[in-house]
């Protein structure tokens, strides 16, 4: 009878022992996983806050682009619509968890769509601006291809369209090819061409600037 109860506490003994050990064995797992989680969670906030420091630099950056570009595209405005006080804005709103960029023209308070409200004279110059300054700031192609871009604008304001897509070419250095019936785009051009098509086009150089002649 004593020896049945011996082998009886011995096999709890040694069932408590094999639970004690397996109850170690879970508890280091458990540890090393709360480990774990500990150190996930710290990269992912880590990661959310550099996330969120990224997103406001981008968007900081981005606006400060905007701004620049829409300032040269005022510039613009002003300088060739010579009668008119326009305000070129790229209005940067939130829509569908993206930046969305409208175009505003303003004058004495009030707002209108380039497109719509003011002609296609001024949509010509705003768009010629924005190309210039986005293929300079990417480093794209220094080349513009314009094929009777400026047919929309008044004939008063060609003469200081003209200077000005000079002035633009040269401070951006991006090369304007153009083709035109304008004189005043013939006159201000660095380089400028008579072409003539008679089963074949032919190129005849018409004038080179001065600047073109020194350089």
């Amino acid at each position: 009878m004593n020896t049945l109860l011996e082998k009886r506490l011995s096999d709890v003994r040694d069932g408590v022992q094999h639970l004690t050990s397996y109850r170690s064995v879970l508890q280091a797992q458990i540890d090393s996983l709360e480990s774990d989680e500990k150190k996930l969670r710290y990269r992912s906030d880590l990661h959310q806050k550099c996330s969120e420091v990224f997103k406001t630099w981008l968007e900081d950056s981005m606006k400060k682009n905007v701004d620049s570009m829409a300032e040269l595209a005022t510039t613009g405005l002003r300088h060739v619509v010579y009668d008119q006080e326009l305000t070129f804005k790229i209005k940067q709103e939130p829509k569908y968890n993206r930046l969305s960029m409208r175009f505003v023209l303003e004058e004495d308070g009030n707002e209108g769509d380039p497109l719509s409200s003011y002609g296609g004279g001024t949509a010509v110059i705003i768009s010629l601006v924005l190309r210039i300054a986005v293929m300079a700031r990417m480093k794209m192609a220094n080349l513009l291809l314009l094929d009777e871009s400026m047919v929309a604008l008044a004939n008063a304001y060609v003469p200081l369209a003209a200077s000005f897509m000079r002035q633009l070419s040269e401070q951006t250095g991006v090369n304007i090819l153009m083709v035109t019936h304008n004189p005043e785009f013939l006159n201000h051009a660095h380089v400028a061409y008579e072409g003539h098509k008679d089963g074949s086009l032919k190129l005849k150089r018409l004038r080179v600037s001065h600047s073109d002649d020194q350089s």
